[in-house]
């Protein structure tokens, strides 16, 4: 019984430890909400580099014909996604810290791969989206791209130093 009762001690400390912020760091919970919102921001970007992209005209080349619409409900949709992909973002942010932008920049490949190999099938546009056809594709490769680069640079200006 006394065993037990020092290994919850022990695993309580855990918990304390990050619940705590008595080392300068964020606890989980903290990189999470702020992930959230960096996401979020990550987002907004993707949405305004489709308005980019339409504008020079690249958009139509690849055979889409307007941009993300910025009216409601519409624009929530990419925000709140950008939001829930950020927050995955917060978990792992302490470790990837050193080498932040390089994971911010490769992580958008996680909601690419989401986005390719199951919401486009199941919307009916078929995997990678080659149901549109394969310009399409690179049209949801290229507009999506600033995406996990914006995401780590708005963690890093609301984190500051130390995550």
């Amino acid at each position: 019984m006394e065993k037990d009762m020092n290994e919850m001690q022990k695993d309580m400390n855990v918990v304390e430890r990050d619940m705590n912020v008595t080392d300068g760091g964020l606890t989980i919970s903290q990189r999470i909400a702020i992930c959230f919102a960096a996401g979020v921001i990550g987002a907004v970007a993707v949405v305004l580099f489709s308005y980019v992209l339409f504008w020079l005209g690249l958009s139509a080349t690849l055979g889409v014909k307007a941009p993300v619409s910025l009216k409601s409900p519409d624009i929530y949709k990419p925000l709140f996604w950008g939001g829930l992909w950020g927050m995955l973002f917060g978990l792992f942010i302490k470790t990837a810290w050193n080498r932040l932008y390089l994971v911010g920049f490769l992580y958008v490949l996680a909601p690419l791969l989401a986005l390719f190999l199951f919401f486009l099938p199941m919307s009916g546009a078929g995997y990678f989206g080659l149901h549109r056809g394969p310009t399409f594709t690179v049209y949801l490769l290229l507009v999506n791209l600033p995406f996990g680069i914006v995401t780590a640079l708005a963690a890093r200006a609301i984190i500051g130093k130390h995550p």
